[in-house]
This record gives structure tokens, C-alpha cells and sequence, in this order.
């Protein structure tokens, strides 16, 4: 064999015996791949990417933290497809549509908001379901949810959200009329103060919106307080107070309520109070 021959037949040897060197990616490159295949709901297959992310950098807590989280969303699914138990699987669902919702994956979180709704058929799963489509736009198919609510199921959140969905697709005298009307219990919860504020903001209260925003972020523990605040700059329910520079100055809001036991983190699967608090609890 000549030489050329030789140098020719090392090199076909080592693209077959090492086809994975070829294509080998970086810890990022796993990373994205599994974002993109996350997003189109090929939740195994981006269990793998981020796997490989993971044990390509295992100094980057967001690659393992990313894997948990999928490996979390892949063993709720399974068991919401096998549990018998009403409660247990209404609990595993809510705990899944949270995941959903968290991640951005809204079209995964209205498929189960309508099987939950089907399901529950109460006030919380109306919300759970009105909220989706809120944040999807669909305006018209949120008031649709809400009003089929009877008054005895009705809540000072439902009534609001319902209002918010009026005043989107134009029926604004309908939602003015609901703000007027809705009354916030004095120790509303931080949800019910929020999505007043929501309806207020949107049909001319500002006042009274930029106050019970307030009153929400005060009553939020630090933990929590990210996450409604992030929601708050991106609602188009409040780009008019936005505008003005008003919503800014509440967002600067500093929290009154006391942290809980949770340590505050990305996610549960890390956590030192994993499995001792009822965050962890409801998707049990």
C-alpha cells in the first residue's frame, strides 16, 4: 500500500471509530439545542441536550438546574396521565401548568388549563385557565370562561379578570361597571390586590391601581416579589401607567412580609427544604 493510500485509510479509520469527536458540541451548544427543543415540546430529547450541557460545564448551576427542571415536568406528565386520586391529580396538574406557565410554554399551559377546567369546573380553574388565555391574547375566550362562572362561584379575582378580558376587546363600559362594583377584602390576597390593580389600571383608576399594586409587592415576601414585579413590566394591562413613569416608582416597592422557609432559589430540586414545605408539597 502506498503511502498515500495509507495516510487516506487513517484517516476514514478515525471518522468511523470516532464519529462523536466530529460532532461534538460545546456546553452551550447543549445548552441552546435544548431550549429549542424544549419549546417545541420534545421534553425527552431536551432532557438530553441539557444533560450533556450539564456534565460538559458541572460548574454552571443553570445547566443542572435546567435538567431538573425538565426531569420535573417529564415525571409530572407521566403522572397525571396514571393518577386515579382526584385530589392528588388536580394537585399534580396545577403543579405542571405553573411549570408551563414559568417557562413561557403557553401553549402547553392552555392544553392543560382546558383539561383542568374540564375537569375542576370551579372558580380557581377558571382563573387558572382565563389567565392563560389573557396571556395569550385570547381576550374574547377569557371573558367567555369568567362569565359562565355563577355569582356564588365568583371571586373579587375572577370578577376583575373578567373585566380586564372586557376592557381588551373593547367593551369597556361592561368593565368599567365590574370596577365600580368588585370590592377587594381589606386582607386580600397578594393575586386578588394584583389582578384588581390590573382591572383598574386599565380603565382609568390609576390611583387606585398604583395603591393596591403597592399593597401587593409590601405583602410579598422577597422570594415572590421577582416574579410578580417581571409580570407587572411586561402586562400590557399596564403600559398607560408605564408610560407615565408611575409604575416605576411602585416596582422600586420594598417587601413587609417576612421570608418563609423556602430558600428563595431557582427551583425546588436544589433546595435544603425540598420536600418539607408546601410549595414542594402541591406537586405531590
Amino acid at each position: 500500500m502506498t503511502l498515500r493510500r495509507m495516510t487516506f485509510a487513517f484517516a476514514l479509520g478515525m471518522v468511523l471509530v470516532f464519529p462523536a469527536f466530529a460532532r461534538a458540541e460545546s456546553a452551550q451548544e447543549s445548552f441552546a439545542r435544548g431550549k429549542t427543543l424544549l419549546a417545541k415540546g420534545d421534553f425527552q430529547s431536551a432532557l438530553a441536550a441539557y444533560s450533556a450541557a450539564a456534565r460538559a460545564d458541572e460548574a454552571n448551576q443553570q445547566y443542572m438546574d435546567q435538567y431538573l427542571f425538565v426531569r420535573r415536568i417529564i415525571s409530572l406528565r407521566q403522572r397525571i396521565d396514571t393518577e386515579k386520586d382526584h385530589q392528588r391529580w388536580a394537585y399534580t396538574a396545577r403543579a405542571l401548568h405553573a411549570l408551563y406557565s414559568a417557562e413561557g410554554m403557553l401553549s402547553e399551559a392552555l392544553s392543560l388549563g382546558q383539561k383542568i377546567h374540564a375537569k375542576l369546573n370551579d372558580e380557581s380553574s377558571a382563573v387558572l385557565l382565563a389567565e392563560t388565555q389573557l396571556a395569550l391574547n385570547q381576550n374574547a375566550e377569557a371573558a367567555e370562561v369568567l362569565g359562565a362562572l355563577d355569582k356564588e362561584q365568583a371571586s373579587p379575582a375572577s370578577r376583575a379578570l373578567l373585566g380586564v378580558a372586557l376592557a381588551r376587546f373593547g367593551k369597556m363600559d361592561e368593565a368599567r361597571q365590574i370596577a365600580k362594583t368588585v370590592a377587594v377584602p381589606e386582607k386580600a390576597s397578594p393575586g386578588v390586590d394584583y389582578a384588581v390593580a390590573r382591572l383598574h389600571a386599565l380603565t382609568g383608576s390609576s390611583s387606585q391601581a398604583l395603591a393596591l399594586l403597592t399593597r401587593c409587592f409590601e405583602s410579598l415576601p422577597p422570594s415572590r416579589q421577582a416574579n410578580f414585579k417581571d409580570h407587572a413590566k411586561q402586562c400590557p394591562d399596564f403600559a398607560g401607567l408605564a408610560s407615565t413613569g408611575q409604575l416605576a416608582k411602585v416596582l422600586a416597592t420594598k417587601s413587609k412580609a417576612p421570608e418563609s422557609g423556602c430558600s428563595g432559589g431557582s427551583g425546588c430540586a436544589n433546595c435544603p427544604m425540598r420536600g418539607q414545605c408546601a410549595k414542594d408539597q402541591e406537586g405531590k
